[in-house]
């Protein structure tokens, strides 16, 4: 990595003239990357895309970066963007560098053609989000488009890249919640799924399987020892002193014991949720081989839903991993898709998305989910039954190869 920097000090350049899309992603790496020590970075944006800038201007100035923008662009125009951006190359003094993977597909050509009329040796480069690597345009002595990894030369973690995004992570976990208690509850609902029958029908309502009791009926719940010694077992460890509910989540030390607390945690013994734990407990055994820099789960932003059941960052990449017991082709397929949306949103054509579930096929339900979502293609994956038997082995794999 250290001699690919040293080739890409090559190509940095006085002023940087970057076109804002709707991701900072792209731009918030080539701002620290191609850029001289001392240059400045020129944010290009439309109204729409203000906003973004404006933000993505106050990333860049933490990290002591000299920052512009840019606003007014009509993205929409060809003749304004070529004359603006023209004006701009005009204005400035020393070598100039236009990196175009952010903005619209007008706002590239055009800014293009205005540059290279200006100033013919302007260094222009692109971000390929496949390969993470930049590509210089004609960066070689013979006039072949130098092309340089990059993919762990900026690293973010999964809250850093959300950050950009102005979205905010607050209760998210590095590591696994209950994991002991998440591998008996997974033996439970392999083997005959028991459990989850009984805590359904203990713990939430008769008319709403999916909805909680009130937390005075919750408290004075006791879990049958003789029919789940294993699981009563597992909070024994922690520290619980009955088999009652209450005191199972008091033992946790994760749940609030209050009304809306001891409902959650009811939820949580009812559903599927174990099955994050044992995912994020896969993905940390595996930290150090596939060199992810961060790992972690439940990221949830209440104000807009947003969320990962699980993720990890590997330099700027996004590794997003949507989790459920499920083994309906409609709930999986909507669970997939979901993640996929979201991870893009945030992680841009870098980000990779990965769903963990039951399904008996999984190879046909990602075909499936490709055939429908064709712009899906090489960006997602489907782990099902079988692969959870080593579900570490293959999430190692599937990051490897991405």
């Amino acid at each position: 990595m250290n001699e690919e920097l040293e080739r890409l000090k090559r190509h940095q350049t006085d002023h940087l003239i970057l076109l804002v899309g709707t991701n900072p992603l792209p731009n918030y790496v080539a701002a620290q990357l191609l850029v001289k020590p001392g240059g400045t970075v020129h944010l290009l944006c439309s109204d729409d895309t203000e906003e973004i800038a404006k933000r993505l201007e106050g990333k860049l100035s933490q990290l002591s970066l000299q920052t512009q923008c840019h606003p007014n662009l009509n993205e929409g125009h060809p003749a304004d963007i070529y004359q603006k951006t023209h004006a701009l190359a005009e204005s400035l003094k020393g070598t100039l560098g236009l990196h175009y993977t952010g903005g619209t597909k007008a706002m590239s050509v055009h800014a293009y053609r205005a540059v290279k009329q200006v100033e013919p040796g302007t260094v222009c480069s692109y971000l390929d989000a496949k390969a993470l690597r930049i590509v210089i345009d004609g960066g070689m002595k013979d006039g072949r488009d130098d092309t340089i990894s990059v993919g762990k030369a900026v690293l973010l973690s999964v809250k850093g890249i959300a950050d950009l995004h102005n979205v905010e992570f607050a209760d998210a976990k590095d590591s696994p919640l209950l994991l002991q208690v998440s591998r008996e509850l997974q033996a439970d609902f392999e083997l005959s799924g028991q459990w989850r029958k009984w805590a359904k029908e203990n713990l939430m309502t008769p008319q709403d399987n999916h909805k909680p009791r009130p937390s005075t009926e919750l408290r004075v719940v006791r879990a049958p020892a003789s029919e789940f010694p294993k699981i009563c077992q597992a909070f024994a460890n922690l520290g619980a002193p009955t088999d009652a509910i209450e005191d199972w989540a008091k033992a946790t030390n994760h749940f609030k014991i209050n009304s809306d607390g001891l409902k959650k945690f009811a939820d949580w013994l009812a559903g599927g949720y174990w099955l994050e734990s044992i995912t994020l407990d896969a993905l940390l055994h595996i930290k150090k081989d596939c060199q992810l820099d961060d790992c972690g789960m439940g990221y949830v932003a209440d104000e807009s839903k947003f969320e990962f059941d699980v993720a990890a960052t590997r330099g700027y990449q996004l590794f997003a991993i949507s989790c459920t017991t499920d083994a309906s082709t409609t709930i999986c397929k909507s669970k997939l898709f979901e993640a996929y949306a979201r991870a893009k949103q945030m992680g841009g054509d870098e980000a990779r998305t990965a769903l963990v579930c039951y399904y008996r096929d999984p190879q046909a339900l990602l075909a499936k989910f490709k055939s429908e979502n064709y712009f899906a293609e090489g960006s997602v994956k489907v782990f099902g039954v079988e692969d959870l038997k080593d579900l570490a082995t293959n999430l190692k794999l599937w990051i490897i190869n991405n």
